[in-house]
């Protein structure tokens, strides 16, 4: 229904990814809301054996249709009571007509007295002395950071749901940043993007694949390589909520994130309670195990992605026990930077960063200094 075209396989799968569980029967309850998807049909000839399956992707294959489509060809009689053996064409299974755009008629809507309700700042007084803020300027923000210098920032709860659930950290000032609109921003400009602190995850990924399509190829680089990365972060239920910024400051030395940040040359934009900004470059915010540059005056107020050059190229990297939903053994984010020179093209710059190697995201310092200056080719890869 929140497609405007029937969705794909895909989309379907990347849906339904955060809510199902592999133990429980994954297969069967993808396949069959997969029978939504317009472009997922099946088809058999039937010529004395079953003939490969016409398919759309490397999932359409699965035991269970094969099992389906044999006993629908057997099913079929003649009126003598044979079966049509030989030059029988199935119609296609698994397949459904029903547009589910059209179905908003029959589902719970998000109540629009809700959506229509005017944002107040909020107070809240918990249990054991607990303090839960949500301001909705930055101004205030501010001022709750100048007066609880070690509260905690939320916007999705993400992480910090986990700690208090499951680590039992307490955590005696919450404040939640999600409303504020000098974290929310995300903005094209011309040398990158600027992309607010508390901007969602999903919503990111959607202005880069926004970008991507519209900007220069060359310029896109590290822009499609955070694509990549995030398509395997989380699921989508957790990209909906989690922030960016976020992500960067829990600093975790497993991040998928934060190695792109450091390869891609990004900058962060630091404010502090007076309203005075700073920038750092990514690769010197991380500082220690979940350590970061951020005094105890300071928050982190936006991302700088800059567009990458001509003959600059970016890519990331991931491996996992598997690859939905799942934690890293290790990643990597990794820039090159060639020029010609002559009849060769030479390493000009270079940024090679690991994730899960150490405390923190770790950058390949001597690597890329050997890197810089070298004739780019087969034998120095």
């Amino acid at each position: 229904r929140s497609c405007k075209t029937p969705p794909s396989e895909e989309q379907i799968e990347e849906s339904l990814g955060g809510n199902l569980c592999r133990c429980t029967g994954y297969r069967p309850i993808v396949d069959a809301f997969q029978s939504l998807c317009q472009n997922r049909r099946y088809f058999a000839i039937l010529k004395g054996h079953l003939q490969p399956f016409r398919k759309v992707s490397l999932h359409a294959l699965q035991p269970a249709n094969l099992v389906h489509v044999v006993q629908r060809v057997y099913a079929t009689k003649t009126p003598g009571g044979n079966s049509l053996a030989c030059g029988l064409n199935c119609r296609p299974i698994s397949y459904n007509e029903i547009d589910g755009s059209t179905y908003t008629d029959k589902e719970f809507i998000f109540p629009p007295e809700l959506l229509l309700r005017k944002l107040t700042p909020l107070n809240m007084r918990g249990f054991g002395g607990l303090k839960w803020y949500r301001p909705l300027t930055l101004k205030h923000l501010l001022e709750l950071k100048a007066r609880y210098p070690d509260a905690k920032f939320i916007v999705g709860n993400t992480e910090v749901g986990i700690e208090m659930r499951l680590k039992r950290i307490d955590h005696k000032v919450i404040v939640s940043v999600a409303y504020i609109p000098e974290l929310n921003t995300l903005r094209i400009k011309d040398d990158g993007l600027e992309i607010g602190a508390a901007v969602r995850v999903s919503e990111f990924h959607k202005v880069l694949k926004k970008v991507a399509a519209e900007r220069a190829a060359y310029e896109t680089s590290a822009c499609k390589a955070f694509i990549e990365q995030i398509k395997w972060f989380a699921g989508t239920q957790i990209r909906n909520v989690a922030s960016v910024g976020g992500n960067i400051c829990h600093a975790s030395p497993i991040s998928d994130l934060n190695p792109l940040w450091m390869a891609a040359r990004a900058r962060f934009q630091i404010i502090d309670c007076k309203g005075n900004i700073r920038t750092v470059l990514a690769e010197n915010f991380f500082l220690g195990y979940r350590k970061v540059d951020l005094a105890s005056n300071e928050i982190l107020l936006s991302i700088f992605l800059p567009w990458t050059r001509p003959f600059e190229y970016v890519k990331e990297f991931k491996q996992a026990h598997r690859r939905d939903d799942d934690i890293a053994l290790v990643n990597a984010g990794m820039r090159v930077y060639l020029e010609e020179k002559g009849e060769k093209w030479v390493v000009s710059d270079a940024s090679i960063v690991y994730g899960g190697v150490a405390p923190v995201s770790l950058g390949a310092l001597k690597t890329k200094t050997f890197l810089i200056g070298k004739s780019w080719n087969q034998d120095l890869l």
